[in-house]
């Protein structure tokens, strides 16, 4: 009997650190990037890093992305200090406060198609001409698996419901495996708004989140557990 064919998205990103010298002057902030690898089958993927003073005086720092290569329908854009920019803007300057720390994200869309994207991202200080600069390769691929048993072939989470929604939502997680399960709901600037822990078993379980006292914006709900990570974004209005 011929067994089913299922298809398991994959994305691999891989950072790599680069910090030239300019001028053969002390560092006097860094760019850091946390995320170096991921395995999952995410709609949204969010990639923290932190530019950090090493200075006892302010500066202004240039943050300017620049985009190597990407599929034409992958959406991307990147958040750093105060703001979270739309996706038709590269770059972003802002006051770095003296051994301050800024967060910075990258956020990409690849709405479920294989390439690769490949980014340079570049922190300037505009008084010194310091720079620091992190390179990003993303790749979605889908990987097909052939099975003949019927249970989920991976840890999933299923479309988010209603969505947009002003008061509850609903969504189901389908397991391989018993087991705890941590469930988190973001920000799109990256900030943790509400964490909840679950004891799940394998199969089908039903979810209901109350998300009334929200604002209104967009959400990513991220589920952990098993070794992997599976995200759905969700829209609230009010």
């Amino acid at each position: 009997m011929m067994g089913k064919t299922h298809k398991l998205f994959k994305i691999f990103i891989l950072a790599l650190f680069v910090v030239p010298a300019v001028f053969g002057q002390i560092n006097n902030f860094e760019f850091v990037q946390h995320d170096s690898a991921y395995v999952g089958n995410e709609d949204f993927v969010v990639l923290h890093g932190e530019i950090i003073s090493l200075s006892t005086s302010s500066q202004t720092i240039s943050v300017t992305r620049v985009t190597h290569q990407k599929p034409a329908t992958w959406n991307t854009s990147f958040c750093v200090g105060p703001a979270c920019l739309p996706p038709f803007l590269d770059e972003y300057t802002f006051d770095l406060a003296a051994s301050d720390t800024a967060d910075f994200t990258l956020d990409t869309f690849p709405y479920s198609e294989e390439g690769i994207g490949i980014w340079t991202m570049f922190a300037v200080d505009s008084s010194t001409m310091e720079v620091d600069s992190v390179n990003i390769r993303l790749e979605f691929v889908a990987v097909s698996i052939d099975g003949s048993f019927g249970g989920p072939n991976s840890f999933e989470l299923s479309p988010i419901y209603p969505n947009p929604t002003n008061a509850s939502v609903n969504f189901d997680l389908n397991l391989k495996s018993t087991g705890n399960y941590s469930i988190i709901l973001y920000a799109l600037d990256g900030r943790e708004i509400l964490t909840r822990n679950y004891q799940l078993n394998s199969g089908k379980n039903h979810l209901q989140w109350n998300m009334k006292g929200l604002p209104s914006g967009n959400y990513i709900i991220s589920a952990t557990g098993a070794g992997e990570t599976v995200s759905r974004q969700v829209v609230v209005i009010k």
